[in-house]
């Protein structure tokens, strides 16, 4: 009898047990939520912008006659410079980056010159030579180290240039004679870029630009110069610093976090 009992009451409290534990919240781990790792930056891609700087000419043009160089006049000028740049970068595993850009500029790069400097002699004081740069551009290779959102560049490639000159004798009605051209030569020069984000990076450049020379003969009434050749040799140095948007951005990648 008392076996029984015992049997019994070990049987109540065991089924007592399991019915408790049936009743208590699911220990179960939660499922794992995924990590959006943050995006890795590129400097691969196509991006337009727009710069603005200053940029200084030299240019002490030659006189020449049929005796040779008889003088020299300094056309040496500044202004400001700039336009929009637009090109495409491809960044390498190693971090080198590889690109192709074009730029395009409108200047205020002007001088008026009124002395001309005769070798062997006094200042010839009596014209009113004109050299200005309006516009230029330029098409160059890229090539770069990438640090992160940092990228130190060399540049250099084809440059082309609006050139004006004109020349007038003082008191001389009739003697203005102008020359518009389109000159050609080379480019180079280095900068740093800094990607704020994803997409807007900002730059600063420094450039070498070297034109073709080119060679005047301001034949008109009364001109001063008509029986000589003016040569000019312009290369112009130029800073300038800018903003660009690069299209597109870097995905993210989704990893599970446990």
């Amino acid at each position: 009898m008392l076996r029984n009992l015992l049997l019994t009451s070990v049987a109540i409290a065991a089924f007592s047990t399991a019915a408790f534990a049936a009743d208590l919240p699911s220990r179960k781990a939660p499922m794992a939520e995924p990590y959006v790792a943050p995006p890795i930056f590129t400097w691969t891609g196509f991006y337009v912008g727009a710069a603005i700087g200053g940029g200084w000419t030299n240019d002490n043009a030659r006189i020449a006659g049929a005796g040779g160089v008889i003088a020299t006049e300094n056309m040496n000028s500044s202004g400001v410079v700039g336009g929009l740049y637009a090109g495409y970068n491809y960044q390498f595993s190693n971090a080198i980056v590889l690109g192709l850009e074009a730029d395009v500029d409108a200047t205020s790069i002007s001088k008026t010159s009124g002395v001309i400097n005769v070798l062997g002699g006094p200042p010839f004081l009596g014209n009113a030579d004109k050299e200005s740069i309006p516009w230029q551009g330029s098409l160059r290779g890229r090539l770069g180290y990438a640090i992160d959102h940092v990228l130190l560049y060399a540049t250099g490639g084809f440059a082309f240039g609006g050139i004006n000159t004109s020349y007038a004798t003082a008191g001389v009605p009739g003697s203005l004679v102008s020359f518009n051209g389109t000159q050609t030569g080379w480019t180079v020069g280095g900068g740093l870029e800094y990607a704020f984000n994803a997409n807007w990076i900002g730059r600063v450049e420094y450039r070498y630009t070297q034109f073709s020379a080119f060679t005047d003969n301001p034949v008109a009434p009364g001109n001063a110069l008509a029986a000589f050749n003016v040569r000019h040799n312009v290369s112009e140095n130029a800073v300038k610093v800018g903003i660009a948007y690069k299209f597109g951005a870097p995905a993210s990648a989704v990893v599970a976090k446990y």
